[in-house]
């Protein structure tokens, strides 16, 4: 049934206070960052009109390109790594044995712990004289022992392993879900068809997860191009700028160098780049989805 006219005004007026304040607190500070991406502004003085200058040095800053480089490293990785490794877990655990809940929740752990407390133990352990290398010098020697965190080398990988540890049990439940949701019928009706192992697999379970796929890949995709967290807490981009992401070159820009006008030029960059992945991405998964 439609509203009648009057209605339909009514309702407006309702929705009136809450798009106000909506728009007051999101696309009025959204706007205004847009304009202050084109000037020169320290946070206290009147900003200064400089044009794209922002924007054509965002491509020749070296902390920039590095936090850029390491950011797509980062959603290459969870996409082929971090998403199979989650599928895999889900399929183990949901089959039915003693331990299953246990390591579900051992699995699920590492999401719902700290971030500060999770970087103050991983940092302990991967010092130079900390635990893992007195692990590994028995086994590497002594020569190959290193600061996993304070090398060129290692310390990006070492914080891309770290993400993985910590979202994987969250990707997990996700696909648990989704196996859990799948229909037994479906299933009956594969085996009387002959579907066993990895043809089940492939023309029955996979697709009938493709849902959860989407928010997965979704997930792994913005949380990659988000990465500030470890990074910081851990080396706060260094040595260097070799564990600079994107995210963390824009906070320092503006809170250590001051330079508003261009941190948010990055910003914008960084948006649109998240805008147009999920768009992409969101599209391509979509299609693939099947209706339970």
């Amino acid at each position: 049934m439609s509203l009648s006219r009057k209605q339909y005004w009514i309702a407006c007026l309702f929705l009136l206070p809450a798009l106000a304040i909506f728009g007051l607190f999101f696309y009025f500070p959204f706007l205004q960052s847009i304009y202050y991406s084109f000037t020169e502004w320290n946070g206290i003085k009147a900003p200064r009109f400089i044009g794209f200058d922002n924007y054509r040095y965002l491509f020749q800053d070296a902390q920039m390109l590095d936090g850029m480089k390491n950011t797509l490293k980062m959603v290459v990785f969870g996409l082929i790594v971090q998403n199979p490794l989650a599928l895999l877990l889900a399929l183990l655990l949901n089959r039915k044995f003693r331990t299953r809940g246990f390591l579900r929740t051992s699995f699920y752990l590492p999401v719902i712990i700290s971030l500060v407390v999770t970087s103050i133990v991983w940092g302990e352990l991967l010092k130079y004289d900390g635990f893992i290398n007195g692990l590994l010098e028995p086994i590497i020697g002594e020569a190959h022992v290193q600061d996993w965190l304070g090398t060129v080398s290692t310390s990006f990988p070492t914080i891309m392993l770290l993400t993985q540890w910590q979202g994987i049990g969250y990707c997990a439940l996700i696909y648990l879900a989704g196996l859990q949701s799948i229909p037994t019928d479906v299933y009956e009706a594969a085996d009387i068809e002959g579907a066993k192992g990895f043809a089940l697999f492939r023309h029955v379970t996979f697709p009938m997860l493709m849902s959860s796929v989407t928010i997965v890949l979704f997930l792994t995709i913005v949380g990659a191009l988000r990465l500030f967290d470890l990074p910081f807490l851990l080396t706060n981009g260094g040595p260097g700028s070799s564990s600079y992401t994107l995210f963390l070159a824009v906070y320092n820009s503006a809170f250590k160098n001051q330079s508003y006008g261009y941190a948010t030029a990055g910003g914008i960059v960084l948006a649109l780049f998240i805008i147009a992945v999920t768009v992409v991405q969101l599209g391509i998964t979509r299609k693939r989805e099947v209706e339970l």
